[in-house]
This record gives structure tokens, C-alpha cells and sequence, in this order.
């Protein structure tokens, strides 16, 4: 029983059959059509049209091209034999035929039979086809000399000169084939020592991403305990003052406690997204029911730390939008794409930047819709936008992973991730969901 992997492996193999079916296919054509056009040969040589050698060199031409439409039509051992056929046989007999007809071994063309193993190699391939080529063009010279009675010192003179002639054609023929196949491979290894090295630095940048991913945890975690005791401090301080004053005490000292209380608030809430966003690979749990707005009220509060000082942001959420996904992961996505949005706005000096998160829902899709006024996508770029290491950021401010993920991301709850430059200007990225 065939194994998936070979399955796999005899899948792909089968474009490249037929790649190397039709490039032998095109080969015949062109043989084909040499064959015939070499007919202006004959006409120089007599000085005369000769019309039963352009009938020679039609059927000739005629039998390749047929050779050529039937490849694709038998199976292999048919194929191995039509090979053999129209590298090995057609040409030394035509060949033959019309050397008979222009001349015998005085013609133009008895020198021409030690081109043909040649012939066989380009046509053929194997070097079996050159062997028996050029037993088969010896044979046929000795017919056209032994049909004008030439003596046998003349025959063996001659089939000498042709075997020396065929030996040195076929050994500039492979000789090219080696330079040719060296080219071949010192590209093949350029191309491979290339690839390593982007792989290499594709996996120095994902350690670096997984570095960062760590050291913001560690960031998190040190954060967290003297975070605990400012809240805690804050709430006896606004305790003890409210019972130290009976009439709530002076109204500036408590709402400076208050504010002070809520950006602690608001810090440890940064800190604990943080810390589950850096979390986010260990704790995904499969896509299922998502509420989608408390989703979106972190990653905004998130991306608020850098929004507030660029851009205005507008979010429209309904009350009760659902969809399927993985709440981090989404979150994930969301985050990403809120500060793209604030680095676009940032690098074209915008000003009154917007940003814009909203969310339209009919009873299939769900579709979350970030857009920005900043200067848009450029039309080159739309087609890489989400290849992985594809980024338009200096070094220092992007990897080119983003966007990548992100579509993986959503594709992985059954959506899709596309971008689209809007009408009034800026960019707009759709992130589309299944309901629930």
C-alpha cells in the first residue's frame, strides 16, 4: 500500500514529467522543421530544385513530428522505443537515402553521417542512442560505398575517418554538456548558499522576536509586585483620608488620588495584557464563540500607550458582536494592526492623524474594519504585504512578521486578511470572520 508521503512525492513529480515531456515534444517540432528547411542544401549542391529529396526530407520531417505528437499519448516503454525511432533510425536512414540520391561518398552530405550519434544525443539523450547511432551510420556508409563498388581499402579508410569524425563530434557534445551542467550547478549552489543565508537570518530575527516576547514577560512579572503595593498604598491613603476628614476632606487632595488610583489601574492592566499577549502561544485555546468587545477593548488599551500621542482614534463596536476566533490571538491581530496604523501616520508626518475601528456584522460574516489617513499602500506593495520578512519599515522598527502572522492567525479561525487603499486616502486592513 502506497504511504502518504509517497503519495505526496509521486503527486509533485508528475509536473515535472510533463514539463520534460513538452520540452521533448517542442525539440522534435524544431528537428522537424530543420530537417526540411535543410533541403536548401540540396538545391546549392545541384544547382537544381530536387524534388524527391524534399519529399525525402518531408517524410522525414513528417515521421518526427508525429513522433513528437505521440509521446504524450503512450506510456513509457512506447515512448522509450518512438525515442529510439526518431534518434537513432529516421535520421541515419533518411540520411542514408538522401546521400544515395546526392552523390554517394562524393557528396556534400557522406561527411554529414558522423554528425548523427550527435544527433541521437541531443535527440535521444542516452549515450546508448550514440552507440548504436554510430554503428547504424558505419553500416550505411558501407552500403553507399560497397553500392559504388568501391574497393575495401577505400571502405575501411572511409569508415575510419567517420568513426574518428563521430568520436570527436560526440566528445565536443559532451564536453559542452559538462561546461554546461558546471554552469548549472555553480548556480544551483549560489542559490543554495543564498537561501541559507536568509534562512539563517530569518531564524537569528525569530529568536530575536522570541527574545523581546520573553524579556517583555520578565518586564511584566517585576512590574507586577511593586505595582501591587502602589494600588495598595493608594487605597489605604484614600481610606485613612476620607476618615481623617469628616466632611470627605479637601476636594483637590481626593481627586488627585482618584486619578492617581485610575493610572494604576491602567498601568496594571498594561502590565497583565502584556503579560498574557507574551503568553499568547502557550495559552491559545481553539477558535470557538468570541465576544468581540472585550477583545478589542484590549487591544486598544494596549495600543493606546502609542495612539494617544499621534492620532485620534474612533472605535464603533456593537453591544453584542460575536464571531469565531481566539480571543488572544485576535487580540493579537487587532494590536498589530492598530500600531501599523500609528506607524504609517507617524512616518508621513500626518497631521489630525485618525484611526478608525469598526466592526460590521450580518448573519455569516463579521468583518473588523481598521483604517487610517495616512498615505496608503503603494500599489507595488499590495501583492507582499503579507509575506513573511516583506516589511517597508527601517530595521529598527519592523521584522516583516507581522502582517504574515496575522493572516495566519485569522485564517486559522476560518477568515481572511486583506488590504485595500480607500478612496479618500490612507489604507484599510479587513479582517473577515465567520458568526456564530
Amino acid at each position: 500500500m502506497e504511504s502518504p508521503q509517497e503519495g505526496v512525492a509521486r503527486t509533485e513529480a508528475l509536473p515535472r514529467v510533463e514539463a520534460r515531456l513538452q520540452d521533448e515534444q517542442r525539440l522534435l517540432y524544431a528537428s522537424a522543421l530543420v530537417w526540411l528547411l535543410f533541403w536548401g542544401l540540396d538545391v546549392l549542391w545541384s544547382l537544381t530544385p530536387t524534388w524527391d529529396t524534399l519529399a525525402l526530407r518531408g517524410c522525414w520531417a513528417a515521421a518526427t513530428a508525429l513522433v513528437g505528437v505521440s509521446l504524450s499519448r503512450v506510456g513509457p516503454g512506447w515512448r522509450a522505443v518512438l525515442r529510439t525511432l526518431v534518434a537513432v533510425v529516421l535520421p541515419n536512414v533518411f540520411m542514408g537515402l538522401l546521400i544515395l540520391r546526392l552523390g554517394g561518398s562524393a557528396g556534400h552530405l557522406f561527411s554529414w553521417l558522423g554528425v548523427m550519434p550527435a544527433v541521437a544525443l541531443l535527440v535521444g539523450g542516452g549515450v546508448w542512442h550514440a552507440v548504436a547511432s554510430t554503428v547504424l551510420c558505419l553500416l550505411m556508409a558501407s552500403l553507399v560505398l560497397g553500392a559504388e563498388g568501391a574497393p575495401a581499402s577505400k571502405i575501411w579508410v572511409s569508415l575510419l575517418m567517420l568513426v574518428f569524425q563521430t568520436v570527436g563530434i560526440q566528445c565536443v557534445f559532451f564536453y559542452q554538456r559538462l561546461l554546461l551542467e558546471r554552469v548549472k550547478s555553480e548556480a544551483e549552489k549560489r542559490l543554495a548558499v543564498q537561501e541559507l543565508n536568509a534562512s539563517n537570518e530569518r531564524a537569528l530575527r525569530a529568536e530575536r522576536l522570541a527574545q523581546v516576547g520573553r524579556l517583555a514577560a520578565g518586564v511584566a512579572h517585576e512590574v507586577r509586585n511593586p505595582l501591587a503595593y502602589v494600588q495598595a498604598n493608594l487605597r489605604f491613603l484614600q481610606e485613612e483620608w476620607a476618615l481623617a476628614s469628616a466632611e470627605g476632606g479637601d476636594p483637590e487632595v481626593v481627586e488627585a488620588l482618584q486619578e492617581s488610583a485610575q493610572g494604576v489601574e491602567r498601568i496594571h492592566q498594561i502590565v497583565k495584557d502584556l503579560t498574557a499577549l507574551s503568553r499568547a502561544e502557550e495559552l491559545a485555546a481553539p477558535a470557538g464563540r468570541c465576544a468581540l468587545g472585550p477583545v478589542i477593548d484590549t487591544s486598544v488599551r494596549l495600543a493606546s500607550v502609542r495612539l494617544k500621542s499621534l492620532v485620534t482614534l474612533a472605535v464603533d463596536v456593537p453591544g453584542a458582536a460575536v464571531a469565531h476566533a481566539e480571543p488572544r490571538r485576535l487580540g493579537q491581530v487587532l494590536l498589530n494592526l492598530l500600531l501599523n496604523a500609528a506607524d504609517a501616520i507617524e512616518d508621513a508626518k500626518v497631521r489630525d492623524g485618525r484611526v478608525a475601528l469598526r466592526v460590521q456584522q450580518d448573519a455569516e460574516r463579521v468583518r473588523l474594519l481598521v483604517e487610517d489617513n495616512g498615505p496608503g499602500i503603494q500599489a507595488e506593495h499590495l501583492s507582499k504585504l503579507f509575506t513573511s520578512f516583506f516589511t517597508t519599515k527601517a530595521p529598527e522598527k519592523g521584522t516583516g512578521l507581522g502582517l504574515a502572522l496575522s493572516r495566519q492567525y485569522v485564517e486559522s479561525f476560518g477568515g481572511t486578511l486583506r488590504a485595500e487603499n480607500r478612496a479618500e486616502g490612507g489604507a484599510r486592513f479587513i479582517v473577515e470572520l465567520p458568526s456564530v
